[in-house]
């Protein structure tokens, strides 16, 4: 198969998966990105030269997937609510309600061009202040068979001890980078399968197989071939914190309980 067939599941309001926003389980989490109304509406585009904002919109997919909640029943946002949310949503510091909407896909849909925005400022703040554009072009676009294996495990032991989705930074030839979430890896006779979801196509679940021996990976109906480096595992620890704000308890605390650093992370704050 070329694709995971999604799901038909709907994220929120409160009432799906038997209980709200502070009881879910990553079963629940997992389910709800698997649904396409839950992701964000429109492809990676936009950025610095037209170059794109995949890690951002990667990351804005996984601070929605655990940070929002819907209240269909009211009036739809203000725009300035719509920049109060997006704006929280990029520093995952609080849970926040979308009114007038049941889904991420239709309220992004709707404001695409107020999100868009943001994601470029996210970009362009992240590449002038924090200088990220460098880590963008420091990875390995191929390695050898031994090191690619070793890498691969790396992945693995994040995706089995750390929340889910992982961010992974995809090196590609050159000085290109993409990004995508493992939403789903398994190790199997050959290497290890995972499936993404790739801002490139949100509106589908792409397929990675790695087999050992290779030097690179590539998704199965995409051209270019890449290194995998995961990411931005602090905004676990952002996530962690909000949602303590938020519930008095929560079931996934267990789960943040030991995040680990990626090999792309910001620079630690003095």
């Amino acid at each position: 198969m070329k694709y995971l067939l999604t799901l038909s599941l709907l994220i929120l309001p409160l009432s799906s998966f038997g209980g709200d926003l502070c009881s879910r389980t990553q079963s629940d989490i997992l389910s709800s990105l698997q649904n396409p109304m839950n992701r964000i509406a429109f492809k990676n585009t936009g950025g610095i030269f037209d170059g794109g904002v995949c890690w951002w919109h990667s990351r804005l997919q996984r601070s929605a997937t655990y940070l929002v909640r819907f209240a269909p029943e009211k009036a739809k946002p203000s725009t300035a609510q719509v920049n109060a949310i997006l704006f929280s949503l990029r520093n995952m510091n609080k849970v926040v309600t979308i009114p007038g909407y049941k889904d991420f896909n239709s309220f992004t849909n709707d404001y695409q061009e107020q999100t868009q925005k943001m994601l470029n400022r996210w970009q362009r703040f992240d590449g002038v202040i924090n200088h990220e554009w460098q880590r963008g072009i420091s990875g390995h676009s191929s390695l050898p068979a031994a090191d690619l294996e070793k890498q691969m495990q790396s992945v693995f032991e994040f995706y089995k001890n750390s929340p889910l989705p992982i961010w992974v930074m995809a090196q590609i030839k050159g000085i290109s980078s993409h990004a995508f979430l493992i939403i789903d890896m398994k190790q199997v006779s050959r290497g290890f399968d995972f499936h993404v979801i790739d801002s490139n196509h949100p509106g589908i679940i792409g397929l990675v197989q790695y087999e050992y021996g290779q030097t690179s990976l590539r998704e199965v109906g995409q051209k270019y071939s890449f290194v995998p480096y995961v990411g931005f595992q602090n905004d676990f620890r952002l996530i962690s914190a909000a949602l303590k704000t938020q519930c008095h308890s929560f079931t996934l605390d267990k789960d943040f309980s030991n995040i680990e650093d990626g090999q792309v992370e910001l620079p630690k704050k003095n």
